[in-house]
């Protein structure tokens, strides 16, 4: 699975009080690592339902590398398929691994390419990539790639995610998320890594733009993903920051690098 770089830039503010909070048993969607048990189960069953694939599955079961890299058969060297025919064999994979990829309706992807120059015969690699969305939600980092050689998937990294939640209603409208974000501060680093702070104005919030978006939050034994209103703060200190729709906490924010 793709790392996220939402990870390094979580931090915790509560803007409105508990008692006005309304809980949502089933919000945040959350995949929970699994059972070193369940996890040898579900890696057995990909390695053999996959034979040419090297890559596994990670602590939440979806295609990754894994611990450890199968061991899989080398593909026989055959004709290089056709653009259509390799779309078809990687559409085949994601109907056959639903969960693995998370991707129930493969018609969704959409396909760009890249040829590796290695002087191997039939080998590419295919980006597969469209903004996973729910309804009109875009899923930030919800991505996957495939490795093909000889006319085989023999890697496959990356995954969206299956069932996402989205509340009926927000505890958090996009007029509130805005108007708690004034005076606070914001921390952001140099490339010589050094920090400073920008503290977020009136005229900032009235020139900002916002949409909905969904996080994914890696925490050490889950996956959490949170809706949250992107704002986009424009100036010369471009930056965004992201507020959950629910607890009015901000769950992410973009750093702006300077030179």
């Amino acid at each position: 699975m793709t790392k996220l770089l939402i990870r390094s830039m979580l931090f915790s503010l509560l803007f409105i009080s508990c008692e006005k909070i309304t809980i949502d048993p089933e919000y945040p969607t959350t995949f929970y690592k699994l059972s070193n048990e369940k996890l040898f189960q579900m890696r057995a069953s990909f390695a053999l339902k996959n034979k040419y694939l090297v890559t596994s599955l990670n602590e939440f079961g979806f295609c990754d590398w894994g611990e450890d890299l199968l061991q899989a058969e080398t593909p026989q060297k055959t004709d290089t398929l056709s653009e259509s025919q390799i779309i078809e064999k990687i559409k085949n994979f994601v109907s056959e691994n639903p969960f693995e990829t998370g991707i129930n309706n493969p018609d969704e992807l959409k396909f760009s390419k890249i040829l590796y120059s290695t002087g191997y015969e039939g080998k590419k690699f295919w980006h597969c990539f469209a903004p996973q969305k729910v309804d009109t939600i875009d899923v930030m980092n919800a991505e996957i790639a495939f490795h093909i050689s000889n006319s085989e998937i023999t890697i496959c990294v990356g995954n969206w995610y299956l069932e996402i939640y989205i509340p009926l209603e927000f505890n958090i409208d996009l007029y509130a998320a805005k108007k708690h974000l004034i005076g606070k501060k914001v921390t952001h680093s140099t490339f010589g890594g050094e920090e400073y702070h920008v503290i977020i104005s009136t005229n900032d919030i009235e020139n900002s733009t916002a949409s909905l978006k969904i996080l994914p939050i890696v925490n050490a034994d889950k996956i959490e993903l949170h809706v949250g209103w992107e704002i986009n703060i424009p100036g010369p200190v471009f930056y965004k920051i992201y507020v959950d729709v629910m607890t009015g906490t901000i769950i992410g924010q973009t750093p702006t690098i300077i030179s």
